[in-house]
């Protein structure tokens, strides 16, 4: 599958169109946030690079919209922007991103981002047969179509609340400390901090309340420790 570069700047755009080229992929380009969420609702990408900056709907706008319609919602999405601040990085991928990287940078450290998604997607995909599913209690995940059900009503997830959901899952009962958390989801990814365990979780506490016996959130803190999964 070809790659998206939503870039407005011409020069940089083509610059990295060339350089993906070269290396074997095939290649799209968008310039602006609407363009780029019309073509990803028509094609299947492998990877979308997103620059922040853009006319019209912004990166981040263009990310949430992607990840909550479902449109590409395996496709790693990196984002590019001039902005370095904790909380500028913590906004992009709370939006949906996999990865953020500061500009200016060099095409080949993009170049081995890219490829690192890939072999994590690859192996995600090859950790659980397809069709194979993991249920608990009346949660049900569906690890080839990404899909989230409690008792028959499906939970709409971003790609990474789906991975934080079925790392809880597969460790039901047993405490996660942040650190083991930000290893399996982060690992690799420079200048992201570890609050984002703290904010990732938040966004799944809120889609998956009211679940727990009483009302209570299934996904609970244990002090000094980090979070664990409890159905029952």
């Amino acid at each position: 599958m070809p790659i998206l570069i939503v870039e407005d700047d011409e020069d940089i755009s083509s610059l990295l169109k060339r350089g993906f080229e070269l290396e074997g992929y095939s290649v799209d380009c968008a310039s602006s946030g609407e363009a780029a969420i019309e073509t990803a609702r028509k094609t299947p990408y492998d990877t979308i690079i997103l620059d922040i900056i853009l006319p019209g709907a912004s990166g981040i706008d263009v990310c949430r919209r992607l990840r909550s319609e479902g449109a590409n919602m395996s496709a790693p999405i990196i984002m590019l922007s001039a902005r370095d601040a904790v909380n500028d990085r913590v906004e992009g991928l709370s939006a949906g991103a996999d990865d953020y990287m500061i500009k200016p940078f060099a095409f080949q450290e993009l170049l081995a981002r890219v490829k690192a998604q890939k072999r994590r997607q690859s192996q995600k995909d090859m950790s659980v047969t397809a069709g194979e599913k993991r249920s608990s209690e009346g949660l049900m995940l569906n690890p080839k179509l990404r899909e989230v059900e409690w008792r028959n009503k499906r939970i709409d997830l971003t790609e990474r609340e789906y991975e934080l959901l079925e790392l809880f899952v597969k460790h039901e009962g047993e405490p996660l400390s942040r650190g083991q958390i930000f290893d399996v989801l982060w690992e690799g990814q420079g200048g992201v901090s570890i609050n984002v365990v703290d904010v990732y979780v938040g966004y799944l506490r809120k889609k998956l309340a009211g679940l727990g016996r009483g009302g209570r959130p299934i996904i609970q803190t244990v002090r000094g420790v980090g979070f664990v999964l409890r159905l029952d």
